[in-house]
C-alpha cells in the first residue's frame, strides 16, 4: 500500500515539473495539465483516508519535501557565488549611479545658472540693440530734418535771388525725397503743411516776372514793329524802282515778291528773349497748374492787345504818327506771338492767336471807321493812311497772318 501511494505521489510530482517547466510555454495546455493533476490528486486522497494511511500519506510528503529542499539547497550551493558576485556588482553600480546622479544635478545646476546668466545677457544685448537702433533712427531723423530745414532756406533764397528752376529742383526733393521720411513725424506735418505755400510763393515770384516781362515787351514790341515796317518800306522802295526799270509790267502778288526779295535780304530775324516766359510755363508745369497759367496768360494777353487798341489815334495831318505807332505796336505784339505759337504749340494754339488776329482787325475797322470822314476829307491824309496800310498789311503777311480782311478794308476805304 505504501508503495502504491508513494508510486502515486511521484507520478504527481514529475506532472508537477512538467506543469513547472513547460507550462509557460505551453499557454493553456499548462492550465489543462494543472487540472488533471488535480484531478488525480483528489483520489489519492480519498484513497489514503479510506485505508487509514495518513501517517504514511504524511511521512512520503515529508520525505519529498525534504528530497526538493535538498535539490533547492544544491542548485543555491552551485549559483551562491555567482548570486553574491552580481549582488555586489549590483551595489557597485548602484553606488556609481548615485554618484553619477549626483554629478548630473550638479551639472544640471551650473548649466542652469549659466543659462540663466546667458539669458540675462542676451536678454541686456537685446534692449542695447533696440536702444541702438532707436537712437540711429532719431539720428537719422534729426539729419533729415537738418536737411530739411537746410532745403527750405535754400528754397527760399533761391526764389529771391529769382534761380527758379534750382527752387523747383529743392521743391522736389523736399516732396518726393524727405517728406515721405518724416510725415509721421509733427515736424513732418510741418512741412506738408507748408509745401502748398512754397507751390504758390514760386508760382506768384515766377508769374510776377513774367507779367513784369510782358510790361518791358510793350517798348520791345514797339521797336520790333517799327523796325519790321522800315524794312517794308524797304522793300517796297526796291520794288516800285525794279518796275521802273520793267517796260513790260506784269502782276505780282506780294507772297511772290517776298520769295523774289529772298536773296538780297540780309537783315539778321528778329529775336526776342523768352526765357521768364518759358520759365514761368516749366514751373507751372512741375506745379501741376499748366491749364491755370494758359488761362492766366490768354487773358493777359488779351488784355495787352485791348490796351494798345483803347491807344488815341487822330486822323489829322502831322498827326498819324500816332496810329502809326499803334501799329508798330500790333506788329511786334503779334510777332511776338508767332515766336511763341513756334516754340511753344502745345502752350499757344494757333485758334488762341486767330481769335486775337480777328479782334484786331474788327477793331482796327472800327477805329477806321469813326474817323472815315477825317480820312476821306483830307487827301493828304487818305494817301498817307493808304502807305501806312498797305505797309502794315505786307509786314503781317510775311509773318504768316490772314491779311485777306485787311485788304478788303483797305479796298473798302480807299478803292485800291
Amino acid at each position: 500500500m505504501a508503495d502504491s501511494i508513494q508510486q502515486q505521489l511521484q507520478q504527481l510530482v514529475l506532472l508537477s515539473d512538467s506543469v513547472g517547466t513547460g507550462g509557460a510555454a505551453a499557454g493553456t495546455g499548462g492550465v489543462s495539465t494543472v487540472e488533471e493533476s488535480m484531478e488525480q490528486l483528489g483520489p489519492l486522497i480519498h484513497s489514503v483516508y479510506r485505508a487509514n494511511k495518513q501517517k504514511l500519506f504524511r511521512q512520503q510528503v515529508e520525505t519529498f519535501a525534504q528530497r526538493k529542499d535538498a535539490e533547492i539547497m544544491k542548485l543555491c550551493g552551485n549559483y551562491h557565488q555567482e548570486f553574491v558576485q552580481s549582488v555586489a556588482q549590483l551595489l557597485k553600480v548602484r553606488q556609481n549611479t548615485s554618484e553619477l546622479q549626483e554629478k548630473v544635478v550638479g551639472l544640471n545646476a551650473e548649466l542652469q545658472m549659466s543659462g540663466k546668466s546667458l539669458y540675462e545677457k542676451k536678454a541686456e544685448l537685446l534692449g542695447m540693440r533696440r536702444e541702438h537702433r532707436n537712437i540711429q533712427r532719431a539720428v537719422d531723423t534729426v539729419k533729415n530734418c537738418q536737411e530739411v530745414v537746410r532745403m527750405v532756406a535754400s528754397f527760399d533764397e533761391e526764389v529771391e535771388t529769382k534761380q527758379y528752376y534750382m527752387a523747383i529742383k529743392t521743391l522736389g526733393g523736399l516732396k518726393d525725397v524727405y517728406l515721405p521720411q518724416i510725415r509721421r513725424y509733427s515736424f513732418g506735418k510741418v512741412l506738408e503743411n507748408s509745401i502748398p505755400r512754397m507751390e504758390t510763393k514760386l508760382q506768384g515770384a515766377a508769374l510776377r516776372d513774367m507779367k513784369d516781362w510782358l510790361y518791358g515787351l510793350k517798348k520791345t514790341t514797339r521797336d520790333i514793329g517799327r523796325h519790321l515796317d522800315t524794312r517794308m518800306k524797304n522793300k517796297q522802295d526796291m520794288w516800285a524802282e525794279r518796275d521802273a526799270t520793267i517796260k513790260e509790267r506784269h502782276f505780282v502778288s506780294s507772297a511772290v515778291q517776298f520769295v523774289l526779295d529772298e536773296e538780297f535780304d540780309h537783315d539778321e530775324p528778329i529775336t526776342v528773349d523768352m526765357m521768364p516766359l518759358y520759365q514761368c510755363l516749366h514751373i507751372n508745369e512741375k506745379l501741376g497748374r499748366r491749364a491755370e497759367f494758359r488761362r492766366s496768360f490768354t487773358e493777359d494777353r488779351s488784355d495787352q492787345l485791348s490796351l494798345i487798341l483803347a491807344s488815341p489815334v487822330y486822323f489829322v495831318t502831322g498827326q498819324l504818327a500816332s496810329f502809326e505807332s499803334m501799329l508798330f505796336d500790333i506788329i511786334g505784339f503779334f510777332v511776338v506771338e508767332h515766336n511763341i505759337l513756334a516754340s511753344a504749340p502745345d502752350f499757344r494754339s494757333k485758334s488762341d492767336v486767330d481769335t486775337l488776329w480777328d479782334t484786331c482787325i474788327a477793331k482796327l475797322s472800327d477805329i477806321i471807321a469813326r474817323g472815315i470822314q477825317a480820312i476821306r476829307s483830307d487827301p493828304e491824309v487818305s494817301t498817307v493812311l493808304q502807305e501806312v496800310m498797305a505797309t502794315f498789311t505786307y509786314v503781317m503777311e510775311e509773318n504768316g497772318y490772314d491779311v485777306r480782311k485787311l485788304r478788303e478794308l483797305i479796298m473798302a476805304i480807299f478803292g485800291a
